[in-house]
């Protein structure tokens, strides 16, 4: 049986400490994908920013991202990542989901925290999407600054091989 060719992938993804970042970054280069990191108009750097972004991760509120730069309809899959707010999924991605909804067919997600949190995301994040995501993963902070790859390599396969599910089926 002849392989499929490796789908074209981007990495969407809003990183306020740069651990999310970090992930986005690994799935890219495993993917050979594209990446886009959302950004907004104001800044969540120091104490306010970081205030902020707890209080719009416990109200589940959106904010809006600037515009981005690639065009989602010519992936095949796309992956986004949020990290943790206060338990909950960060009001970028939260934005970027709901303005994007209908984009997102196929895609699988990935969430970041300091301590628990990222399966609350993960959960938040399918719940805005058309279809169930292809793969997840939650992963720690910790276990990010020191070892990913393996972690990564599994929720790529595991997009990959529910992809080809997928095609097949059709």
């Amino acid at each position: 049986m002849a392989e499929l060719p490796r789908p074209k992938a981007l990495v969407v993804y809003f990183s306020r400490s740069g651990t999310t970042r970090l992930l986005a970054e690994g799935i890219a280069r495993a993917m050979h994908a594209d990446v886009e990191e959302l950004k907004e108009q104001r800044s969540r750097r120091g104490l306010l920013g970081w205030l902020r972004s707890g209080y719009e991760g416990t109200y589940a509120l959106s904010s809006e991202t600037l515009p981005i730069e690639h065009d989602l309809s010519a992936y095949d899959l796309i992956f986004i990542g949020s990290p943790t707010w206060n338990k909950g999924l960060s009001s970028p991605v939260r934005g970027f989901l709901k303005q994007h909804h209908s984009d997102l067919p196929r895609v699988a997600l990935f969430a970041t925290c300091q301590g628990n949190g990222a399966a609350n995301v993960i959960e938040q994040m399918s719940q805005l999407l058309p279809e169930p995501p292809l793969a997840t993963l939650a992963m720690l902070e910790r276990h990010v600054k020191r070892h990913y790859a393996g972690q990564v390599g599994e929720l790529v396969e595991a997009a990959l091989c529910s992809l080809e599910r997928v095609h097949s089926a059709r």
